[in-house]
């Protein structure tokens, strides 16, 4: 669900939540006497926990693809091993294999969101 389909709750307060999550979810789980109303109510919550998620599953997937750049880098222009990366992600070193390989399915796509990384001066300051 995109901001502008949630109807329930003025725009503003889909951007409040959008900008912060953790105030709606932190008033959902305290569930004080009224606290949806300034979410709509039920219908209202509805939307917007709708709308939140598509916009956490977005930046989830941007962040997924800047890790893979990342991981990238400094595998092949650092020379840092698998195994240095992964106690530097705090993963296994299975896990950084994983996003070695989905980055390198990913490159062939013609354009990503930071394809400009793949650059090592854009790295140096």
């Amino acid at each position: 669900m995109q901001p502008a389909d949630v109807t329930a709750v003025p725009a503003e307060v889909v951007e409040d939540v959008l900008r912060d999550p953790s105030g709606f979810l932190a008033a959902a789980a305290e569930a004080a006497p009224g606290w949806a109303s300034r979410y709509g109510g039920p219908e209202g919550v509805a939307q917007l926990t709708s709308a939140l998620h598509d916009h956490l599953a977005q930046l989830t997937k941007s962040n997924a693809e800047l890790r893979a750049a990342t991981v990238v880098y400094l595998r092949t222009h650092s020379g840092l091993s698998l195994l240095t990366i992964a106690r530097l992600l705090g993963v296994t070193k299975g896990a950084v294999q994983h996003v070695m390989r989905r980055a390198q399915e990913d490159s062939t796509r013609p354009s990503g969101t930071f394809a400009r990384l793949a650059s090592p001066g854009v790295w140096r300051s």
